[in-house]
This record gives C-alpha cells, structure tokens and sequence, in this order.
C-alpha cells in the first residue's frame, strides 16, 4: 500500500458490507493509518493489518507465509474460537458490539505487532484458564454423545471397549463441571466445544 512511511496500511476484509462500512467510518481520517479501498488481500510479503471475518482470517491463518497482521471482527465469542483464533497467530479479537476505542486500540497494537483482545474475546480467554483441556478421544466420545447415543453406540462407533466409554464419560464431567450427561453437552455447546 502506497503512502507515508509511517502509515499502517488497512485493509477491510469482512464479509459484511455494513461491517466494513463502519469499520472505515471508524479508522477513516485516523493519524498514521492509511484504509485501502480494496476487496483484495493484500500481497503476501505486504506488512499491513487485516481485519475480516472469523473465517476468513482463519483461513489466512493457515497461510504462514504472510507478514500481514491479522485481526478478528466477529460475532464469535465462545472461549474456544477466541483461543483457536490466538493459537493460529491472529494478533487482534474483537467482537462486534466493541466500542469504537476497541477498534482502535486493537489496530494500533496489530501494527505494532502486539496481542489485542477486546473485554467480551478478553473475558472467554480468562475463563478457560485454570480449566483442563478436553483429549482427543475424549472430544470424539463428546460428538458421539452429542448425538444422543448411549454408551454401547459410542464404544462400538469408535471401537472402544464400554468400560473406557465409561471412564471418557466421567472425565467430561469432571472437566466440564457436569453432573449428568445432559449437562456435558450444554457445557460443551456454551464452550464453543460442539457447534450449534
């Protein structure tokens, strides 16, 4: 992107037009950032923040190779999607009932490389801390039960004996604070752990 030295190149990405269009009413005219009007992603070797959509800042995630800063824009709020999010390297979370301040704090911290987490993203992120993380067998015994099926359905679907089906079981309650297996699965839907 074209521009003095000391701007920050941004790029509006999201996938809603009406986001986009408040986003730039927002970072228009801001010292030091320079929003582009373009719907492409910007080159690759480009050092510019991005802010998009969930999944297409995933998706770019992936992409290693890129300099550019990402940012989330989202409805998204569960603790797992904010952590997948930071996990896959994205600097900035902000969920779409933000204050203007958010936007751009969280830019201003994108462009210098620094982490940025708005309350509602920052609060998903401080409640999974202290929590132990789900195995991957036991997520597989989690989608099974979500299902509805009964232990013997799980253990044969996944080739498991019964007994481990029912060791599985007790430690998604124990890790999910559930008393019952209902419970597990509400647990795991308000986590973002089972999509809705």
């Amino acid at each position: 992107m074209s521009g003095a030295a000391s701007s920050t190149g941004i790029y509006l990405l999201h996938d809603c037009t009406i986001v986009r269009a408040g986003l730039r009413a927002i970072l228009s005219g801001q010292p030091g950032l320079q929003v582009s009007a373009s719907a492409q992603w910007p080159a690759a070797d480009e050092d510019c923040v991005v802010i998009a959509d969930y999944a297409s800042v995933m998706q770019a995630a992936r992409l290693r190779e890129r300099r550019t800063r990402l940012m989330v824009f989202t409805s998204l709020r569960k603790e797992c999607q904010v952590l997948r999010a930071m996990e896959a390297g994205v600097l900035g979370y902000l969920v779409q009932e933000c204050a203007a301040d958010d936007v751009l704090a969280g830019v201003r911290a994108a462009a210098q490389g620094n982490r940025y987490l708005c309350a509602a993203a920052k609060q998903g992120v401080l409640n999974s801390l202290g929590r132990q993380q789900l195995t991957p067998r036991e997520e597989e015994v989690l989608h099974v039960l979500a299902r509805g099926c009964p232990d013997k359905t799980i253990a044969r679907e996944l080739g498991i004996g019964l007994g481990t089906v029912k060791t599985h079981m007790k430690q998604l309650m124990h890790k999910l604070d559930a008393a019952c297996r209902t419970q597990v699965v509400l647990a795991a839907f308000e986590r973002g752990l089972l999509a809705a």
